[in-house]
Formats: C-alpha cells, structure tokens, sequence
C-alpha cells in the first residue's frame, strides 16, 4: 500500500513540475511586446514600441532570412539600429543596454517581440538550458526512485 503511495505521489510530483514550468514558459514567452512590421504602412499607423530605458531582448519572430533590423530613436541621444540574432544563431535573443536617458520609439522592418522587465527575467529563465535539466531532473529523480522500489529492486528494511 506504501509503494503504491509513493508512486502515485511520484508521479503528481512529476505533473507539478511540468505544470509549474510549463507556466513559467508560457508566461515568459506570451507576456512580450510584438512589434508588426513597418514595410508598406504609412507613417502615422506603424506599429512601434515604446522603450523606457531598461535593458530590452528582441526576438525575430520569422526568422527565415538573416535577422530582424529596428531603428531606436531616442527622445534624447543619438538614434540606432538595432539586430535580432541571425536565424542560424545559437541564441534566441538579442540583449540591449539603454545608451541615452529618457525613452525611446522603436520601429522594426520585420516582425519581432520584444521583451523587457519581469518578463525578460522569465524568458532567460524559461530558455535556460540549466533549468530546463533542472526541471527535468527534479521530475524524473523521484518517479525513478518511487519506480524502483515499487517493483522491488530496492528493499527498504523496517
């Protein structure tokens, strides 16, 4: 009766983990800024994100050709382009440091997502190839353990 117990907890614990990271995963990953493409729409319509000076990841959402090109202009500093890594990069993302004061629009050629704050520091996490092992292994450790002595390779003495 006890193994089954173990068991049956052992693998709740697993469909915790996966729930908890599968939120965290879908959090970080849905709670982001896109920014439509600007080809072919007028001026006054454009999509565009306002940046309000903290550290900023861009995602190109394509990533079919090369990588996504945004122009940041500034309300006070110089104006930039900035780059999503190139679709056959090792990283997913492309991090920036704010060099002015103040805020800045940022208009983009191709469709990209933007992420900053909270949810940047849950997407860095959610792609972390640490906690994805992590994840994994804090799941499986128990289910295996449960298994095994549930099926008797391993005797626990009373």
């Amino acid at each position: 009766m006890l193994r089954k117990a173990a068991l049956y907890l052992a693998i709740g614990w697993v469909v915790l983990v996966v729930a908890g990271f599968g939120v965290l995963y879908g959090a970080a990953t849905l709670n982001a800024t896109t920014v439509y493409s600007d080809r072919g729409v007028t001026e006054e319509n454009a999509d565009e994100y306002r940046w309000s000076g903290k550290t900023i990841a861009l995602t190109d959402n394509l990533r079919k050709n090369g990588w996504a090109s945004c122009e940041v202009v500034p309300d006070s500093g110089e104006r930039r382009n900035i780059r999503s890594p190139r679709n056959d990069s090792t990283v997913s993302y492309r991090q920036y440091q704010p060099w002015f004061s103040g805020a800045a629009t940022v208009t983009c050629g191709e469709q990209v997502t933007i992420r900053s704050g909270a949810t940047l520091t849950m997407y860095k996490l959610a792609t972390s190839r640490l906690v994805q092992f992590g994840s994994a292994a804090i799941a499986a450790i128990p289910l295996v353990l449960a298994l095994i002595w549930h099926y008797g390779l391993v005797r626990v003495r009373r």
